[in-house]
């Protein structure tokens, strides 16, 4: 994977995937009043349109160290490779990789939602928008031991992505 372009985090208003606004959706209603969603509280069923676009992560340690418990069919089409069971800091993201990994981290620290954009090119050469949406999951209310990650692509022409 040699992604290329630009990662920032936005605001949900800006979220224009209707997979991703779904997704949150589930999550804040699986929350409840709870600061986070736990894993426990999702039913694959549930959710079929989601499960192609899942990267679900195991945080490890003091450190947060997270590691790749899942990745969806499309994920593992998408990116030419299936990293389940790989660290996420062991992934190649190409010139992204620090926005990346600190994009995942907020989410782990800050214990909230993080959604943000980014561009690759596919192995077939191919250029991609992927908007993300990184969900923090906790099992004891308080420290975040998973993540659930939404990723929806979007094939870009050479024009709309600026190469």
């Amino acid at each position: 994977m040699t992604p290329k372009a630009n990662v920032s985090e936005k605001p949900f208003e800006n979220v224009s995937s209707p997979l991703l606004r779904e997704a949150f959706r589930l999550w804040q209603e699986k929350r409840r009043d709870r600061p986070m969603a736990s894993r426990a509280d999702f039913d694959p069923l549930e959710m079929p349109g989601l499960l192609p676009l899942i990267i679900l992560l195991d945080v490890e340690g003091s450190r947060n160290r997270m590691k790749v418990r899942l990745a969806g069919t499309k994920i593992v089409e998408m990116f030419g490779s299936d990293y389940t069971g790989s660290y996420l800091d062991e992934i190649d993201f190409g010139d992204v990789r620090e926005k990346v990994l600190r994009e995942y981290g907020l989410a782990v620290t800050e214990k909230r939602p993080v959604f943000s954009d980014h561009s690759f090119r596919k192995p077939d050469d191919y250029r991609h928008k992927i908007e993300r949406a990184i969900l923090p999951l906790s099992n004891d209310g308080e420290s975040v031991n998973m993540l659930l990650a939404v990723l929806d692509f979007e094939r870009q022409t050479d024009l709309e992505d600026g190469y």
